[in-house]
């Protein structure tokens, strides 16, 4: 378990480190309006094994997105966003659960379940995390045409991003 959580904090180091010091800083747009922003700290969540509590994986995503916030300057966005894939992640994995099942001390990544199952998996979170995120940057259902856009957009450069940090990081 001690081994478990070291892996867990330097995951944490790495990625927030990515999101605030690189990822933080591209921003792509047009028309004075920035369009495409890059998630890659919901993969914190997405990797956390099986055998890890609910509840404390919603206080690693509530602390881990004031985080964020903190730095974004966007008051309990990401945390929300976070919080809330932090809790939809056990109604996810009953539902793409394998037909063999979980091991109790599973790790997520696509190592153990191969890359279709973690495509799925990882698309599912990001996908929510990135839609509730522009969803209350908006707040105004006029904006839900932007808000797609900038949903669909955003999605498929994070997903790009988070399968080559799993690719090249490989964890474990």
């Amino acid at each position: 378990m001690t081994n478990e959580i070291i892996k867990i904090f330097r995951r944490f180091l790495i990625i927030s480190i990515i999101q605030i010091l690189i990822l933080k800083y591209i921003n792509i747009g047009w028309e004075g309006e920035v369009h495409i922003r890059l998630f890659l700290y919901p993969l914190f969540v997405m990797l956390i094994p099986i055998n890890i509590p609910r509840t404390v994986i919603i206080l690693l995503a509530f602390g881990f997105g004031l985080l964020i916030d903190m730095f974004y300057d966007s008051p309990g966005l990401h945390t929300f966003a976070f919080v809330f894939i932090a809790w939809f992640r056990k109604l996810l994995l009953k539902f793409l659960e394998p037909i063999e099942g979980y091991k109790i001390d599973s790790s997520l990544t696509m190592n153990n379940f191969g890359f279709n199952w973690f495509l799925a998996y990882s698309s599912a979170l990001l996908f929510i995390n990135i839609l509730l995120y522009f969803l209350f940057e908006a707040f105004a259902f006029q904006y839900i045409p932007e808000v797609i856009i900038k949903t669909i957009l955003s999605f498929i450069l994070s997903e790009i991003l988070v399968i080559l940090y799993v690719i090249i990081l490989n964890p474990k």
